[in-house]
C-alpha cells in the first residue's frame, strides 16, 4: 500500500511538472526579445534560450512547436495571449512525432523570426596571434549563412561552415569540422593607425570547446 501510495505521488509531482518554453529568435530585436521573456516569465512560463538554432525556412514567422500528444489547452491558450500583447504575429502550430524540432513530453519550442536589421559582418577579418594561440588565421563570411576559418602554415588548413548572428552582437557558428559550435562576440572599436584613430571591426570568441578557436581568440579588420 505505501508503495502505491509513493508511486501516486511521483506520478502527480511528475504531472506538475512545469514544461519548458524553448525560445528560438534571428532577427528579433534584443529591446523586443527582453519584453518577450520577461512577459512570459512574469506569467509563470519556465524559459530555456536556445543558441546557435536557426528558423527553420520552411516555419511562419512564430511557431509554436510541440509533439502531437501535447494537449494542454489552457497552457497553450495563455501562452498565445502573451505572444499576441507582444505583436509578434500570427502564431501557427507544427507538431512532431520525431526528429529535430520534437519536443518530449509538455515542452514546447517557441519560433519567432522577427524583422529587425541584421547584424552586419565584415567579409574578411584576420586574427591576432597572440590571442589564438599563435595562429595566423583569416576569418571568411562568405554570405548570410556560410563562412570559412583559415589558418596559415607551412600549409593552409581549412574549416568551412555556417553561422547565425543574433542582434545585437552575437554570432554562433558551426565548423564542419569541429566537434562543438563557437560563439563570438562582435563589437566596434577604435584603433591606433599610421593614418590616426581608425574604427574596427571586431569579433572575440566568448564560448569555445575547440583548440583551433580558443576563448579569447580575437578577429580584426581596421575601416580605413
Amino acid at each position: 500500500m505505501k508503495w502505491l501510495i509513493f508511486l501516486a505521488m511521483i506520478a502527480l509531482l511528475i504531472g506538475c511538472t512545469s514544461p519548458t518554453v524553448f525560445l528560438t529568435t534571428e532577427q528579433l530585436s534584443e529591446k523586443e526579445r527582453k519584453s518577450l521573456v520577461t512577459a512570459l516569465s512574469k506569467n509563470g512560463f519556465k524559459i530555456k534560450s536556445t543558441s546557435g538554432v536557426r528558423v527553420p525556412k520552411e516555419f511562419p514567422d512564430v511557431v509554436i512547436a510541440t509533439n502531437v500528444a501535447n494537449e494542454n489547452p489552457e497552457f497553450f491558450v495563455k501562452l498565445e495571449n502573451i505572444i499576441q500583447q507582444q505583436n509578434l504575429g500570427a502564431i501557427s502550430y507544427q507538431k512532431f512525432y520525431q526528429q529535430k524540432h520534437y519536443y518530449k513530453g509538455r515542452n514546447v519550442g517557441l519560433y519567432i523570426r522577427g524583422d529587425a536589421e541584421e547584424l552586419v559582418l565584415p567579409p574578411v577579418l584576420r586574427g591576432s596571434e597572440e590571442t589564438c594561440n599563435g595562429q595566423r588565421m583569416i576569418l571568411e563570411f562568405k554570405d548570410k549563412t556560410e563562412m570559412s576559418l583559415d589558418i596559415e602554415d607551412e600549409e593552409i588548413t581549412s574549416y568551412t561552415g555556417s553561422y547565425q548572428s543574433v542582434l545585437p552582437d552575437t554570432v554562433y557558428a558551426n565548423f564542419e569540422d569541429m566537434k562543438e559550435p563557437v560563439t563570438f562576440k562582435f563589437s566596434q572599436v577604435e584603433v591606433k593607425t599610421y593614418a590616426g584613430m581608425k574604427t574596427a571591426d571586431k569579433l572575440v570568441v566568448t564560448k569555445s570547446e575547440n583548440a583551433v578557436l580558443p576563448v579569447g581568440c580575437e578577429f580584426m579588420i581596421i575601416n580605413y
